[in-house]
């Protein structure tokens, strides 16, 4: 599927698996924190949406006039029979940048809801957007806009977090070096920054390299020289099917501004989106994910 993709696109991965440490986490600087508890691996997705964020989530599709609209509750149907015609909704990019648009109509597009914005000038690019609901942007840095001094040294950070984790049952991928695919980076007013990254591994087979996948986030308190592990998750797979994602954007949920972020979830043929929020110090979770499903040609 052809979604609108913020900073270039980079690999990414996932099966939720659990956090024990099969050994102690290497140091950061001068010291790590311990691996993130263990994920939720159960196959049913998380469903409890942040009603702070409104009723829906817009996802950016082809074109900045035209978006995906997700329906987090059960009863989809009758959410998107209460939503106002036209809606105003407010978008946004993993920059921060805020912008409107109303949405006068909704039409279903084999199975995926499409909606069509409309405003004075265009919408410029942007990620993902909301209806209602109380949310404001976290501006994120990524990679590319990093010194060589930062990105090396978070990379050193996530390669040791992400060597704390356990590796699969049969240990296939024990020993093998670790990629950095992504790095990106947002500061929580009067909180900690945070660090959200991928790293994979490979390994080299005949017909179908295998690879594993591992996405992080991590929190740097202010002033400090440590970064602890607040989430962690761990995928396999051949490089064609296996999952990847993508931070679409950082967020300040609800009235009491709940730190957030929206992530992209790509299947190769399918999609599906998932809301994490922070739930206490250097811990983070799935709030939500969507169903999966098929967008494109």
């Amino acid at each position: 599927m052809n979604i609108f993709r913020a900073s270039a696109e980079i690999a990414l991965f996932l099966l939720v698996v659990g956090c024990r440490r099969d050994r102690p986490p290497g140091r950061v600087e001068t010291t790590a924190a311990p691996p993130p508890q263990p994920a939720d691996s159960s196959p049913t997705a998380p469903v409890n949406w942040n009603v702070g964020a409104g009723p829906v989530l817009l996802v950016s599709a082809d074109g900045p006039t035209r978006a995906l609209l997700i329906a987090p509750a059960e009863n989809a149907r009758a959410t998107l029979a209460s939503l106002p015609h036209p809606a105003s909704a407010t978008l946004f990019s993993r920059a921060g940048v805020v912008q409107t648009a109303d949405l006068p109509s909704v039409a279903d597009s084999a199975g995926c809801i499409v909606a069509l914005l409309s405003a004075a000038p265009p919408p410029r690019p942007w990620n993902v957007g909301f209806i209602g609901g109380v949310v404001a942007p976290l501006p994120v840095d990524s990679i590319g806009s990093l010194s060589n001094t930062d990105s090396s040294r978070y990379a050193t950070w996530l390669n040791r977090l992400a060597s704390a984790l356990p590796n699969d049952s049969s240990g296939r991928f024990s020993g093998l070096p670790f990629v950095v695919r992504s790095i990106s980076r947002f500061l929580i007013p009067d909180g900690p920054q945070i660090i959200v990254g991928t790293l994979s591994r490979q390994l080299n087979q005949e017909a179908t390299p295998l690879q594993e996948r591992t996405f992080l986030i991590a929190e740097q308190p202010r002033g400090d020289s440590t970064i602890a592990a607040a989430y962690g998750e761990r995928a396999y797979g051949d490089e064609e099917t296996i999952e990847s994602r993508e931070l679409l954007a950082a967020l300040l949920i609800g009235e009491s501004r709940t730190p957030a972020i929206v992530v992209s979830r790509d299947f190769g043929n399918d999609a599906a989106y998932a809301l994490f929020e922070r739930v206490g110090e250097t811990k983070w979770r799935i709030q939500w994910s969507s169903a999966r499903r098929h967008c494109g040609p």
